[in-house]
Formats: structure tokens, C-alpha cells, sequence
């Protein structure tokens, strides 16, 4: 198991970058790099699961994932199969001001082969998430007006 959290502050107004964060029909337009096919599978008022393909630390799969959203300011994300079963990210998006304050806790839980990896991948992991935070906060900058 591999738990971390990171954080940073950004200048776009809290309802509107997370309005963004859980309007996952538009991940593969957000972060196309990451995130190659959505299909939503159930969704209701707060939570939505969705079979993802998606493309991280070099390795493309297929995931069920449940996203829980808590209005105004929680969306949490379970891996609900596959070789990071269990795995749950945990975004918290605080107002300071007109600025936001977004913490991601990261419950990373590797099964199979990655498992292997264990110890190894936390820093590979943390980078990796790091790069696609910023890719989604210069995505929600660039088109917030």
C-alpha cells in the first residue's frame, strides 16, 4: 500500500475547477493523455461509476471506478477492479479567497504484478500524479472564462 498526499493552491474560484474535476464525460478532452475512453456506466445526483481506459506510468487499462461527488468541495474516486483494486484518491477543494486550495490524498493499492513494484513506484506515482494535476489545473485556467 503506498499513501501520499499532495497539495496546491490555485487561482481559479472553488465551484468552478470543481465543477470541472467531476464532469468526467470531458476527461478525454482535459487530459487525453491519460485518459483514452470513458463509459459511464450508472449515474445519479452523487456517485457515478465508469469503465475508464486509461494510460499511467506507461500502462494502459481498464478500470471500473466509483466517483463519489460531496458537494461543494469532496470528489472521491475508488478503483473498484483490476491490479490497483481498492486504490482511492481522495480530492478536497478548500476556498481561500478567489483562489482554491486542492488536496488530493492518494491511497495507492497495488495487486498482481505491480504489486512487485511496491516501495519503488510511490515516487513514480507521486511525479506522475503531480504532472497530470498541473495538466488539469492549466487546462481549468485556460478555459474558465
Amino acid at each position: 500500500m503506498t499513501k501520499f498526499e499532495f497539495t496546491t493552491i490555485v487561482d481559479i474560484d472553488r465551484d468552478l475547477i470543481f465543477e470541472i474535476s467531476t464532469k468526467y464525460e470531458n476527461f478525454t478532452k482535459i487530459l487525453p493523455n491519460y485518459f483514452k475512453k470513458l463509459e459511464i456506466l450508472e449515474k445519479n445526483e452523487k456517485n457515478t461509476k465508469i469503465y475508464e481506459t486509461i494510460n499511467f506510468l506507461g500502462r494502459t487499462t481498464t478500470v471500473l471506478t466509483e466517483h463519489v461527488v460531496i458537494k461543494p468541495d469532496r470528489h472521491i474516486v475508488t478503483m473498484l477492479d483490476g491490479q490497483a483494486k481498492g486504490s482511492s484518491f481522495d480530492e478536497m477543494y478548500e476556498k481561500i479567497g478567489s483562489q482554491t486550495k486542492i488536496t488530493v490524498k492518494v491511497n495507492f493499492i497495488l495487486h498482481g504484478s505491480l504489486k512487485l513494484l511496491g516501495f519503488f513506484a510511490k515516487e513514480k506515482i507521486k511525479t506522475q500524479m503531480s504532472i497530470v494535476m498541473n495538466e488539469f489545473v492549466d487546462y481549468a485556467k485556460n478555459n474558465s472564462n
